[in-house]
């Protein structure tokens, strides 16, 4: 193998960039023998090894390429090598791409040993400056220099099936380029053809051609002028191809291209950074500066943040080995030979699994990406580089890799996790990446602006508007401060510390594209909430006795061995019930049990039965303790405001004691119809009951005051059950139930889609909805989930 180590081994030489041709052309190749791979290789093997020695010819495929006439090939294992020169001379190249191969041979029967490809770039902007402005590229084609000494215009001559290339070094500095292209002189006006563009403006490193290259197509139209921009770099060149589409046997065509070059000096050198422009989360603010030293430059900032980062790390990891028959790495012929006993090589897994919340009352859309190691397909240290993102149901809703962004996914609120595979030969190395972090990217429902200023006080405090940078024309030379302001609107409630908010910032919004660069804002601690200190509380609050303090420990202990241990929760429950009858902390403490209790072995009636049982007794118990008429009456007039409250001490527990009661009444209802629409459908005879239940939870109980998703769910199918049970009216319930499963996901939607699946099959003709809802709930809670 042939590499370069001047320009980190490369297994050939590329030169593109102007500047490189006027560097010195000599460099120095490295010719490496590559014997059949093998861990173990036996005494013959290393003596055939260090015995190689090739007498190569070595042969240059164009003329200005030299190199030596010949080169002893030894095994070198001690040198990493053999070495030789070769010297380019590319002065008197014409614009355009010009290629070359120097070769080694041993003998003309096994032809070349190793091939070093060598490809050169001429800039066609090279061969015009301010004193020869115009060169004659063919008879219809030239390019010439602006009077300006910075933009070029050139023109196609565009023939079907062949791709017309111009190269163009991009001024020192310059941060974008305007393309405009239009019919040329001498074009035929009767012919609109559709032309492919296709701009790349920087080859060099790792970056990947989706992030800077430019791809448009346009038509040829008599008096159109087309134009597009593109990010450059300076001091690289441009390369620009256009060429006839195949679409409808296009005629021949003359372009001309203008390309003029931009900057406001605000960018970094590299094309693409990994430096964001940072809104300091103490600071609040960021600054920047605009400079217009190639041209005038129209300035109309505008910032906007987008999204919210989260960075997780691994909540649970597990290294494996792989599948015995398929993941082994196959010894080699070496190996085999020096040992009877084939032990391939086992490649080990690893599974980290990552797990988010998604908080608020609108959907928001998701991606995972694992930063790390994006865009690594190639030459990344692992293998595999798969990830799947589940719902608390074990659907799968997204699935990607390291080398592409999958589509963001709408989620609800609710708990997702990610499960990332990685996969290695060696254990150690998966240890290290075990902590390996990954971004949750969150797009904003609405963008959250951030104020451009051109003063440092204005930039400080954000609210004032006065100060804001609007549009304005940068003379060529002129400076101008730019100030990034924190959003003055409060952030998003799901937003935590630890959070970066990301956007962008253009500093001329018309030209987005290629005038934005990437803005973060570290989340700062959420404000502290404001509470006025109540200095009347210490002498106005009584201090609990001692029965309070006691009864309260027993309730909280209640809770505590609710399906712990049934038989002493009866017994300390009645003997409470028996000191305090009509406490509501008790009688709520009572209907969770009642809930959420398993059923007693000693019960013979079936498990709804018993549960509307014992709801209705505790339903019982609550009427004795609560005066249903002045609690209306109560909640019939207008509210005592809070300043009121705290002045005085019995409206304020008169307050708490009736919002208690409400809140348990509105529970043990909601408790009460549910049950008995259950009976109800599985028995008509508690229609009836059913439909006075839902009379009478309809007087305490609207869809606006719940609030937990659990009870929305049991007001829904209530409502739903009495549209079908007690007024059958099927399609009110359907439609219903069609509008709650946009609300709710999980369990809760589960039950919604379980309701929904029943009321089809009670009607004619619905069997196909029957079928495509089963085959959704297979989907959406899986009875097995894979590992990925």
């Amino acid at each position: 193998a042939a590499t370069i180590p001047g320009r980190d081994n490369a297994r050939g030489l590329y030169l593109r960039d102007e500047i490189e041709l006027e560097a010195p052309m000599s460099f120095s190749i490295t010719v490496k023998p590559q014997f059949s791979h093998a861990n173990i290789r036996t005494s013959e093997e290393m003596e055939d090894i260090l015995s190689l020695e090739l007498d190569l010819k070595l042969e240059s495929s164009a003329s200005w390429v030299t190199c030596p006439e010949s080169l002893r090939l030894l095994s070198a294992q001690e040198r990493n090598g053999q070495a030789f020169a070769i010297r380019l001379n590319t002065t008197s190249l014409k614009p355009g791409v010009h290629y070359a191969t120097v070769s080694g041979h041993d003998d003309g029967s096994r032809g070349s040993l190793f091939s070093l490809p060598i490809t050169v770039v001429v800039p066609h902007s090279r061969f015009v400056d301010k004193e020869h402005r115009v060169y004659k590229i063919g008879v219809k084609e030239e390019i010439s220099l602006a009077d300006n000494g910075v933009d070029y215009t050139t023109t196609f001559n565009l023939v079907p099936g062949v791709p017309n290339r111009r190269f163009i070094t991009v001024p020192q500095g310059a941060e974008f380029a305007t393309i405009k292209v239009k019919p040329g002189q001498y074009s035929d006006s009767a012919v609109a053809p559709r032309v492919y563009l296709h701009a790349v403006p920087f080859v060099r490193g790792d970056m990947h051609n989706v992030m800077n290259q430019l791809k448009k197509v346009y038509q040829v139209r008599d008096g159109v002028e087309h134009e597009f921009d593109v990010r450059v770099k300076g001091g690289s060149t441009l390369e620009l191809c256009q060429q006839l589409l195949w679409l409808a046997n296009p005629s021949p065509a003359l372009v001309t291209a203008t390309v003029e070059f931009h900057s406001y000096g605000a960018r970094s050198q590299t094309l693409i950074s990994s430096q964001p422009v940072v809104i300091g989360a103490s600071s609040g603010f960021a600054r920047l500066g605009a400079d217009a030293f190639l041209r005038s430059e129209v300035l109309n900032p505008t910032a906007n943040l987008k999204s919210v980062q989260r960075t997780l790390r691994p909540k649970d990891v597990a290294i494996t080995l792989g599948s015995n028959d398929l993941d082994k790495i196959p010894v080699s012929d070496a190996e085999r030979r020096a040992s009877k006993e084939e032990t391939a090589q086992q490649i080990y897994e690893m599974r980290t699994t990552y797990e988010f919340k998604v908080e608020g009352d609108k959907d928001i859309a998701v991606r995972p990406c694992v930063t790390s190691l994006f865009y690594q397909i190639y030459d990344s240290p692992v293998d595999s580089q798969l990830w799947v993102m589940e719902d608390s149901s074990g659907q799968v809703l997204s699935y990607g890799s390291c080398m592409h962004h999958a589509d963001s996914v709408k989620l609800k609120k609710g708990t997702y996790t990610v499960k990332l595979l990685l996969r290695h030969p060696s254990r150690s190395t998966l240890e290290k990446l075990k902590h390996t972090p990954i971004e949750i990217n969150m797009d904003l429902n609405e963008k959250l602006a951030c104020q451009v200023n051109s003063r440092l006080a204005a930039a400080s405090t954000p609210d004032l508007k006065a100060d804001a940078l609007g549009k304005k024309v940068l003379t060529k030379g002129a400076h101008q401060d730019v100030y990034v302001s924190r959003p003055a609107t409060d952030l998003p409630a799901f937003v935590s510390p630890g959070d970066v908010l990301v956007g962008a910032i253009s500093l001329d919004k018309d030209k987005e594209g290629v005038t934005s660069m990437k803005i973060i804002y570290p989340v700062p601690p959420k404000p502290s909430k404001d509470e006025k200190k109540d200095d009347k509380k210490a002498d106005t609050e009584e201090e609990k006795t001692l029965e309070d303090v006691v009864f309260e420990a027993k309730l909280a202990h209640l809770a505590k061995i609710r399906s712990k241990n049934s038989s002493l929760y009866a017994d300390i429950s009645n003997e409470m019930k028996e000191e305090r009858p009509t406490n509501i902390k008790l009688l709520t403490e009572l209907l969770s049990s009642t809930l959420e209790s398993p059923k007693p072995e000693t019960e013979k009636d079936d498990e709804t039965s018993w549960r509307a049982r014992a709801v209705g007794a505790v339903y019982a118990d609550g009427k004795k303790a609560i005066d249903t008429a002045s609690l209306a009456q109560y909640f019939g007039t207008n509210a005592p405001d809070k300043d009121e409250l705290d002045e005085d001490k019995d409206a304020k527990d008169r307050d708490k004691e009736m919002k208690e009661q409400r809140d348990f009444l509105r529970k043990v209802l909601l408790s009460h119809a549910f049950l008995a629409g259950i009976l109800a459908d599985e028995d008509s005879s508690f229609s009836d009951q059913f439909a006075e239940a839902v009379k009478e939870l309809k007087t305490w109980v609207k869809a606006d005051v719940v609030k937990d998703d659990k009870d929305k769910v049991k007001l829904t199918l209530v409502n739903a059950r009495h549209a079908r049970i007690c007024k059958g009216k099927v399609a009110s319930a359907i439609a219903a139930l069609i509008k709650a499963k946009k609300e709710f996901n999980g369990k809760e939607l589960k039950q919604i889609n379980e309701e929904l699946i029943k009321v089809y099959g009670l009607g004619e003709g619905m069997e196909h909805l029957v079928l495509n809802g089963k085959d959704t709930m297979y989907a959406q809670y899986p009875s097995f989930k894979r590992s990925i």
